[in-house]
């Protein structure tokens, strides 16, 4: 009985380590898309483990230029994460967003509604995507979405 116990305890204790996030930094940049006017772009975010399963993630995005239009999207979001298997994570998103235009378009506030998938490769190096809708001022809701990489210290 006391074999079993203790394995149950181990494996427990492992699989809680293997998805804390509580004080786990992480750097990333990402390739993104957004499709109010059909942009692409890159990206570089930060994240902060807050409690186990909670994160912050805080991202700018510059978008190339196309019909003369640039962006830059700057984006703050709460994650939470649910681990699906080992080193594979989902997890639902909501934040907000701030868009900045190169021409006579004002700027945008919005809030993002979505989701993302993880996948660690290494300890600490993990593959992601996001896909987000965010509802804007003024009609200026839009689709976007990322991947990249990210790296944990």
């Amino acid at each position: 009985m006391k074999k079993y116990l203790f394995m149950l305890v181990a494996v427990f204790a492992m699989s809680t380590a293997a998805f804390a996030q509580k004080g786990v930094t992480g750097f990333g940049v990402q390739g993104v898309y957004d499709d109010w006017n059909g942009q692409f772009g890159i990206g570089v975010k930060l994240q902060f483990g807050l409690v186990d399963q909670l994160r912050a993630d805080v991202a700018t995005d510059l978008f190339f230029k196309k019909k003369d239009i640039s962006m830059v999207d700057v984006n703050g979001n709460l994650h939470y994460v649910v681990p699906v298997a080992s080193g594979f994570n989902v997890y639902p998103l909501a934040g907000v967003n701030l868009a900045f235009f190169n021409h006579d378009i004002p700027t945008r506030l919005g809030a993002n509604l979505g989701g993302g998938i993880e996948f660690f490769v290494a300890d600490n190096v993990k593959l992601g995507g996001e896909a987000k809708y965010i509802v804007s001022d003024n009609g200026f809701s839009r689709f976007g979405a990322n991947f990249g990489v990210t790296f944990l210290f």
